[in-house]
C-alpha cells in the first residue's frame, strides 16, 4: 500500500515537473524561477570567477542544444555542416592564432552526428537501398577508400599517425555522399539545397567585397601581418589578396570560382527572364570576388568550365551565343589597354604558363619527384610530402618537395596506382552526370545536372595546381553534388510516367 502511494506521488511529481517545463515550455512559476537561477549563475560566475569560463558555458549550453536540435530535425544538421566551415577560422584570426581551438573537427563530427539525425528518421532511412551501394560513383570511392586503408602497411612511410588522419578524412567525405543521398529524398529537398548554397555562398562572397571595398577589420589586419611567411604570400604586387572568411586566398578563389560557374549555367539556362537576370547578375558578384582574391586557379577554373559547358550543349542556339560572347570578354580581359589596374594584371597572369616562375618551379618539382614515384608503385605513403609530412614524417625524402597540386600530391604519397584510381573516380563521376544530363527528359532536371557537373568539373581542374578537392566547405558541396548525380534522374518527371504507364 506505501509503495503504491509513493508510485502515485513520485509520477504526479514528474508528471507537474514535465507540465511546468516541457509542455508549457518554461513559460510557467517553476520556469521562471529555474532561468532565474540560471541568470543569477551566470552573472555571479561571470563577475566573480571568470568571465571565459561564462563565455565557455554559453557555448556549451548552446552546442549541446544544437546538436539535439541537429539529431532531432535532420535539415538543421545538414545546413550546419554548410555553414560551420564558414567561420572555422574566425577564433585564430580573432586571436591572432592564440586560440587553440581544433575547428576543422567540427564540420567532420558534425557530419557523423547529422548521420545519425537522418538514419533515426524513417522516412529518410528507406532512402538507403541496395541501388545506392551498387552505383558507379558508390563503387568507385569505396575501392578508392579500401586503397587508402591498405596505404598502413606501406613500409616507406613513417607514422601512422599522419595516415590515420588523411583516411579518417576522406571516410568522412564518402560518408557524405550517402549523408547527400539520403538528404535529397524529393525534388523539393534538392532546390532547397541549390538555393540554401547559393545563399551562404553568396553572403560569403559579400563580406570579401567588403574586405575589398572598405578594408579589413583591425583583427584581420594584424593576423596578415603578424607573419611574414603568410603576408608575402597574401600581398602580390601591391595588391592584397582577399580570403573572406576562409582561410587563404586559394581556397578561398577556387570556392568563388566554383559558385560562379554555377550560377552563369543557370542564368544562361533559366526559363524566365527575372531568374536569369537574378542568377547573372550574382554571378558577376561571385566574379569580382573571385578576382579579389588574386588566384589564379580560379580564373583557369572559370575558363575551363564554361568552355565545358559549351561542348556539352553546342547543340543549343543559346550556347553559340554564349560562347562567342564569353570569347570576346575573354579577349578584352587579356588584350584591353589596362596596366595600371593590379586586379586586372594578377588575372592576365593566369595565361603566361611556363614563363611564370612559379609554374617553373612546379615543373622543376615534379620532374625531381619522377624517379622516386616510379620505383615506388603506391607512393611514399599518405601525409608524407610537403608541410605535412614535416609534421607527421619529418627526414622523409618527400617532406621536402611541395605538392602545389592535388594531383602530384596523390603522385608522391600514393603512387601511380593511387593516382591511377583517382583519376578513374573522376571519370566515372562525370560520366554518370554526362550520361543522366542527356538522358532525363525534364528541362529543370537537366539544368540541375549540367551545372553541378560543370561545377564538379571545375573543382577537378582545379586540382592541377592546387588541392582544391579537401578544403572545407568547398569539399562538402563537391561530394554532395556527387549525391546530386547519383538521384536527380529518379525525379525526371516523364521518366516516372513512363515507368507507371508500364
Amino acid at each position: 500500500m506505501e509503495r503504491s502511494i509513493f508510485h502515485r506521488t513520485s509520477a504526479a511529481v514528474l508528471n507537474w515537473f514535465r507540465d511546468q517545463l516541457y509542455t508549457r515550455k518554461m513559460a510557467s512559476p517553476l520556469g521562471i524561477f529555474v532561468l532565474g537561477v540560471i541568470a543569477v549563475g551566470m552573472a555571479y560566475t561571470t563577475v566573480l570567477i571568470n568571465y571565459k569560463l561564462s563565455i565557455g558555458i554559453t557555448f556549451l549550453v548552446a552546442g549541446v542544444l544544437l546538436c539535439l536540435l541537429s539529431v532531432l530535425y535532420p535539415v538543421v544538421g545538414f545546413c550546419m555542416c554548410f555553414i560551420l566551415p564558414f567561420f572555422m577560422m574566425l577564433p585564430t584570426i580573432m586571436s591572432n592564432g592564440s586560440a587553440m581551438i581544433p575547428t576543422g573537427l567540427f564540420p567532420e563530427y558534425y557530419s557523423y552526428l547529422t548521420l545519425l539525425g537522418l538514419l533515426t528518421h524513417k522516412k529518410y532511412r528507406k532512402e538507403v537501398t541496395a541501388s545506392f551501394w551498387g552505383t558507379p560513383i558508390m563503387i568507385s570511392s569505396i575501392v578508392m577508400l579500401a586503397f587508402l586503408l591498405l596505404e598502413f602497411f606501406n613500409p616507406a612511410m613513417f607514422s601512422k599517425l599522419g595516415w590515420f588522419n588523411f583516411v579518417r578524412k576522406q571516410f568522412s567525405y564518402t560518408l557524405f555522399i550517402l549523408i547527400g543521398y539520403i538528404f535529397f529524398n524529393s525534388r523539393e529537398a534538392i532546390k532547397f539545397f541549390i538555393r540554401f548554397w547559393i545563399f551562404i555562398a553568396t553572403v560569403h562572397v559579400l563580406y570579401c567585397i567588403k574586405q575589398e571595398w572598405m578594408g579589413f577589420f583591425d583583427f584581420e589586419y594584424i593576423w596578415l601581418i603578424s607573419d611574414e611567411k603568410r603576408f608575402a604570400l597574401y600581398v602580390n604586387d601591391g595588391m592584397f589578396r582577399k580570403w573572406g572568411l576562409l582561410s587563404d586566398p586559394a581556397t578561398a578563389g577556387i570556392l568563388y570560382a566554383c559558385s560562379t560557374v554555377l550560377l552563369v549555367v543557370l542564368g544562361l539556362r533559366a526559363t524566365k527572364t527575372f531568374k536569369r537576370v537574378c542568377y547573372l547578375s550574382m554571378a558577376v558578384v561571385h566574379f569580382l570576388a573571385t578576382s579579389y582574391t588574386g588566384t589564379r586557379t580560379a580564373t583557369l577554373m572559370i575558363i575551363a568550365g564554361m568552355a565545358f559547358y559549351c561542348v556539352l550543349t553546342l547543340y543549343e542556339k543559346r550556347t553559340l551565343i554564349f560562347s562567342g560572347i564569353f570569347g570576346i570578354m575573354i579577349l578584352a580581359l587579356l588584350f584591353a589597354p589596362i596596366h595600371d589596374n593590379v586586379v586586372i594584371n594578377r588575372l592576365r597572369s593566369t595565361f603566361e604558363g611556363s614563363k611564370d616562375p612559379s609554374a617553373m618551379a612546379r615543373d622543376i618539382n615534379r620532374k625531381t619527384v619522377q624517379p622516386y614515384v616510379w620505383a615506388h608503385p603506391i607512393g611514399g605513403g599518405l601525409n608524407t610530402c610537403g608541410q605535412v609530412g614535416q609534421l607527421y614524417n619529418p627526414g622523409h625524402y618527400l617532406s621536402m618537395i611541395p605538392p602545389d597540386s592535388a594531383y602530384m600530391q596523390t603522385m608522391m604519397e600514393q603512387g601511380p596506382i593511387g593516382l591511377a584510381i583517382l583519376l578513374i573516380f573522376y571519370y566515372v563521376t562525370l560520366r554518370t552526370g554526362i550520361k543522366y544530363f542527356y538522358r532525363v527528359k525534364d528541362p529543370q532536371i537537366q539544368t540541375l545536372y549540367v551545372a553541378n557537373l560543370v561545377a564538379i568539373f571545375t573543382m577537378q581542374v582545379a586540382q592541377f595546381s592546387q588541392q582544391a578537392i579537401g578544403q572545407y566547405p568547398g569539399v562538402l558541396y563537391y561530394y554532395a553534388a556527387l549525391a546530386l548525380m547519383m538521384k536527380l534522374h529518379i525525379y525526371d518527371s516523364p521518366t516516372k510516367n513512363e515507368a507507371t504507364e508500364s
